[in-house]
């Protein structure tokens, strides 16, 4: 498959008036009009920006696995981080066509820690009571492809031990895995960074102190955004402002599967992130170049030569609408067009858990 996307604006920084050149999926370089002879794809009018990646996903908790994939990618969503999910699936989540993911599998949790006494009941959870327990936990997860662990720290329920949790990140970190933490308050948000984690898996929810907001931005922490998700409250916009301010790094992430969550760009969540003090620019680059930096999928999130070409078409300009990318004209993945209103592109035509 060899083509030119033409008369488009490409979304920046620098925004700019270039024809992309499409082979086997990559773009292979821009130019300012296509060659002469060469197979083009209209896009006049259009603005092109890089297809978004989920940095939080729960995907079998949002329904069918084959049926979320397909609705994420119909919906502009070219890759995901699942931070949640049984060992039993986790074979299944590279079988999903075009969805890239990458997973922790289930959450490391203590013995009745969350979520084995909620929503994840069934699997979701897994149990480490010690150390040992912990890193044998993280090396059973690696060897089953996770790129990510994720820690559970939830007082509402028992919480690892600090040596438990310090076990796996330290397994974690020796085997290249990043360290994801549940923690939504400034308790939880402590025993994250004394265990060693990398990621926020969420923006915290409870008041943080001055001093632990410093500290979450002087170490360069990832928060993931999931404002959404978690009530779009006044206090979560603002955490996530002091910590963005502080230094913290920001990925944008809808946790699917949660309640009012559905398969594709969260417009809701773009909003919020605009609240939290992001510009339009700033929002896109979240919920493209910097979440695709986090998951790990370094071919995605850029209109460089090399990227996949899993594009969204956009009728407004995302470097001034911030809401832009929930709104695809047409979605490419790989070269492959996944729906459109022209025809002229290649290829064929939630529960509760807070």
């Amino acid at each position: 498959m060899d083509f030119w996307l033409a008369g488009a604006t490409l979304a920046g920084p620098p925004a700019r008036a270039a024809a992309l050149h499409v082979v086997d999926g990559r773009i292979a370089g821009e130019a300012k009009v296509p060659p002469k002879g060469a197979h083009v794809v209209d896009a006049t009018g259009l603005y092109v920006a890089p297809a978004v990646v989920d940095a939080h996903v729960h995907l079998s908790v949002a329904g069918d696995l084959a049926d979320v994939a397909k609705r994420s990618l119909d919906g502009g969503v070219a890759a995901v981080l699942d931070l949640g999910e049984p060992e039993r699936l986790l074979s299944a989540l590279g079988k999903l066509g075009s969805l890239r993911v990458k997973f922790a599998g289930p959450l490391l949790t203590a013995p009745g820690g969350y979520p084995t006494q909620s929503w994840g009941k069934d699997g979701y959870g897994l149990e480490v009571a010690d150390a040992d327990g912990a890193r044998a936990a993280v090396r059973r997860l690696a060897a089953l492809g996770a790129t990510f662990a994720k820690l559970s720290f939830d007082a509402r329920y028992p919480v690892l031990s600090p040596s438990a949790a310090r076990a796996a990140a330290d397994v974690a970190h020796s085997r290249g895995l990043r360290v994801a933490a549940h923690a939504l308050d400034a308790a939880a948000v402590r025993l994250a960074l004394d265990a060693g984690a990398d990621v926020l898996a969420h923006t915290p929810a409870g008041p943080l102190p001055d001093a632990l907001v410093r500290e979450v931005g002087a170490r360069r922490l990832w928060v993931v955004s999931t404002l959404h998700a978690f009530g779009a409250t006044r206090a979560l916009v603002d955490n996530l402002r002091r910590l963005r301010a502080a230094g913290a790094r920001v990925a944008y992430g809808t946790d699917l599967g949660n309640e009012g969550t559905a398969p594709g760009v969260d417009a809701e969540e773009l909003r919020l992130l605009a609240a939290a003090g992001f510009t339009p620019s700033e929002v896109a680059a979240l919920a493209t170049e910097a979440a695709a930096e986090l998951v790990g999928v370094p071919e995605l999130g850029r209109l460089t030569p090399g990227a996949a070409a899993s594009l969204l078409a956009l009728s407004r300009d995302p470097e001034t609408d911030a809401l832009a990318l929930a709104h695809p004209v047409w979605v490419m993945i790989d070269g492959v067009r996944r729906a459109a209103s022209r025809s002229d592109l290649p290829g064929a035509a939630a529960p509760e858990r807070k």
